[in-house]
């Protein structure tokens, strides 16, 4: 079982999240999470498919496929407003959502899960497909006017490297993420900067950001 923090964002394995967290049921995660072990704080991040990320009745209609995110830091503040906890973590494994468990007695949602395999790299278009994201990655940041950094990563967190750096909807984000291996996620992320790239180039708009994985109130 995995507690939940259900969201209008998605993280990505690597990512980095900074999240606020006020309201009642998740200082209760929080309160959880502090009596862990700091190698085993962790919950999973999974993107809201209908609803609202807080108040009453917030959603439980859930996308399937979330990713482990792992505390790397967590701090208390206490101010007019209540108590606030500063939370910082980072994407790991990919799941898939099988169930809310009903009877978790928690007033966070729990999930049952399936920890998703990462398949060997082994098809022989990785090689080729990272080298065409990465060109592809240069060319979108030149059209934006923006510098050109190296992206550190190995093949496997390519895409999801690549995905982080760009402007996207979290509807496009969430397709990165849902990518059965590394082939399909680059696929993806190589249709998106063709995508993103033509419309800048075309319009002369530069994208708005929607979703960059910064902090979420809670």
């Amino acid at each position: 079982m995995l507690p939940l923090f259900p969201l209008g964002g998605v993280l990505l394995p690597g990512a980095r999240m900074p999240l606020q967290l006020f309201e009642p049921r998740y200082l209760e995660l929080a309160q959880r999470l502090a009596h862990e072990p700091e190698d085993e704080r962790a919950f999973g991040v999974i993107r809201i498919r209908h609803g609202h990320e807080v108040g009453d009745g917030a959603a439980t209609d859930l996308h399937e496929i979330g990713c482990e995110a792992r505390v790397d830091a967590m701090a208390l503040s206490r101010g007019d407003a209540g108590t606030v906890v500063h939370l910082v973590a980072r994407g790991a494994r990919r799941f898939r959502l099988d169930g809310l468990d009903e009877g978790a007695g928690t007033s966070f949602l729990t999930g049952s899960v399936t920890w998703l395999d990462e398949p060997a790299d082994d098809d022989p278009e990785v090689t080729a497909l990272v080298a065409r994201v990465l060109a592809a990655h240069a060319r979108y940041l030149e059209t934006l006017g923006a510098r050109t950094d190296p992206v550190p990563a190995g093949p496997r967190e390519v895409a999801y490297r690549v995905a982080e750096r760009m402007v996207l909807d979290p509807a496009d984000r969430q397709r990165v993420l849902d990518g059965a291996d590394t082939a399909t996620r680059l696929r993806t992320v190589l249709s998106l900067l063709g995508r993103e790239t033509a419309i800048v180039d075309r319009f002369s708009a530069l994208p708005t950001p929607t979703d960059l994985g910064g902090a979420s109130l809670n």
